[in-house]
Formats: structure tokens, sequence, C-alpha cells
């Protein structure tokens, strides 16, 4: 049966086990103290669970448990998603983490979860046996063109709290004619920005950064990008406007590259909408995305994946 693990000795376990496979250029009291803060987030309190099959007192295989609300062509669906699977070495081979994965989706589809979600370190083959489908996601090479007119005319400033409904809403508007799209209230947003923050502030000097940033008119967010530096590269890890054509956010990103107009390497990747193409960036490669996102219907509902909308700080 699969046991949600609240006590503090069982979650050091798991995390002196899990170090070194995640440590994510962390010290381990670093690497403590992010998982710690991220559950004490408003959203993890109410969505995020660290579960497990546990003998006495050892952990023999642990996962991180989401439940997420989405919509499937507008219709509303719960997602349960499945991250962090591990095993300790000495337990492996006993076939430990397809029962946990069995009985959390035993307990998701009880709960009335109608979709399982994971994503996939180790390629698509081992889930495929536990009957999870991969969805194709494609992540794009973009480049923001030098601008011989200088930094465009955008008001540009650090994100504010009082900014998230706004920017909810915005991102909302993505999921309108979507076969599958995770809801994304104010917490999740704050939830997938402050994993990111931590994990730049908790880690070596330099090794990471992030910025989240809007474009203000007339005192009010209109469209706001998320930006990582780390050793991925440059990621446009979410972005959102009310213009249709994200024109607001091409001239956000000029306006960053402006900033230093002598930096050669004006190129981000970035997974966004089908739909998303604003006019002032240039695609340059297209290829599949690094995390293999998989799924498996729990309920009989099955959501057109092949139009989904999935930001990378959904990514878990």
């Amino acid at each position: 049966m699969v046991k949600d693990i609240s006590d503090p000795s069982l979650l050091d376990q798991i995390l002196d086990a899990t170090y070194p496979a995640w440590r994510e250029g962390l010290s381990r009291q670093s690497y403590g103290s992010w998982n710690r803060a991220l559950g004490m987030t408003a959203w993890a309190r109410e969505h995020l669970a660290r579960v497990g099959l546990v003998e006495g007192d050892e952990v023999l295989v642990s996962a991180r448990r989401y439940f997420f609300d989405a919509q499937a062509d507008g219709r509303p669906i719960k997602v349960l998603g499945i991250g962090a699977v591990f095993t300790p070495e000495h337990r492996r081979g006993q076939r430990l983490a397809p029962r946990l994965i069995e009985a959390m989706i035993d307990d998701g589809r009880a709960r009335g979860c109608d979709v399982a979600l994971l994503f996939s370190e180790i390629g698509a083959d081992y889930y495929a046996r536990l009957g999870f489908s991969s969805v194709e996601r494609r992540r794009l090479t973009i480049e923001v063109p030098r601008n011989r007119r200088g930094a465009p005319a955008v008001l540009v400033r650090a994100a504010e709290s009082s900014d998230l409904p706004l920017l909810s809403e915005i991102s909302m508007l993505y999921s309108s004619g979507a076969g599958f799209a995770i809801d994304r209230p104010t917490s999740l947003i704050e939830f997938g920005v402050l994993r990111r923050r931590l994990l730049a502030g908790l880690g070596p000097s330099g090794l990471r950064s992030l910025e989240f940033l809007v474009a203000e008119e007339g005192y009010r967010a209109v469209a706001y990008v998320v930006v990582s530096r780390g050793p991925g590269g440059v990621v446009l890890e979410e972005c959102g406007d009310r213009d249709p054509t994200g024109a607001r956010v091409g001239a956000m990103l000029e306006s960053l590259a402006e900033r230093d107009p002598s930096q050669p390497d004006r190129t981000m990747h970035t997974v966004w909408p089908e739909t998303f193409r604003p006019p002032q960036l240039q695609v340059i490669k297209i290829e599949p995305s690094p995390e293999v996102m998989m799924v498996r219907s729990i309920s009989g509902v099955a959501p057109d994946f092949s139009r989904s909308v999935y930001w990378q700080t959904d990514v878990f």
C-alpha cells in the first residue's frame, strides 16, 4: 500500500539516497533546504507529497505525487503526476518501482484522477511496459535578432506577487482549444518560479540565475517571461501575452538582449504552444524535447495530447 511519508527521519533517508542522482549542483545541506522549502509553498501543501513503500524504518522505494486540475478539450479532468521515482541500489531488481507506480495509480483513481502523467529520464521503453504512452514535445531553439534601432520602447519590470492573478489569466488563454492543458492558478505559477529561483539562490554563485519579468501597460501586467540561465544554457521557461501574436513577449526578449549588445549568443531554448509565434523571434532549430512526457489513462478519459499546452516551468 502506498504510504504518505512525512516522518523527518524517513524524508532524510530519501534525500540521502536521491542526492547523488538529483543534486543539481547543490551541497547536501542545500539540497535538503531546497526540498523542504518547496514543500512549504501554498501549492505544494495541497498538491504535492512524498510517497513510498515502507518496511519498518526503511523506505524501499519512493516518489513524488502531484495532483493537478486540467482541461481536456474544455472539459475539467484531474491528473496524477508521478515524479522522482527512486529505488535504493541494494533494493533494485525486486520490481518495487512498478509496485509503487501501480499503487499510486490505484490511489489516484480512487481520488477521482483521470490521467497519470510523468516525465522519464530513462527513455520511453520502461514506462511503456507499464501502460504509459509517450507524447511528442518539440524543443525550439529561438534567436532574438539584433534590432538596429536598439531596445524597443516597452516597459519591463520585475514581476511582483500582485501580478500573479493577471499572469494566471494570461496563461490560461492558451488552454482554449487545447486537447490537454494544466490549469495554472497563481499558486502553481508561483511554485514553478520559486522552484527555479531557490535552485539558483542555493547553488554555487554564478551557476544559475532566473528572471521573472512583466511588461506593463496602464499599470497592468499585459505580458510576462520567465527566463533561466544555467548549465543547460538560456531557457525561456514560460511566457504569456494578452496579444495573441505574442508581440509583447518578443519585444521583452529584444529588450533583455539589448542590455548587453556585445553578447554574441542571442539564442535560447523553449517549448511553447504551436500557435504562439512572436514575430520578432526566429526559430533556428527544432528537436525532440529532452524530457520524455508519458501518459496513461486511468479512468477511460483519453485527452488528445497531440494538442497539449505544457510549459517548461511545469515539468516535474
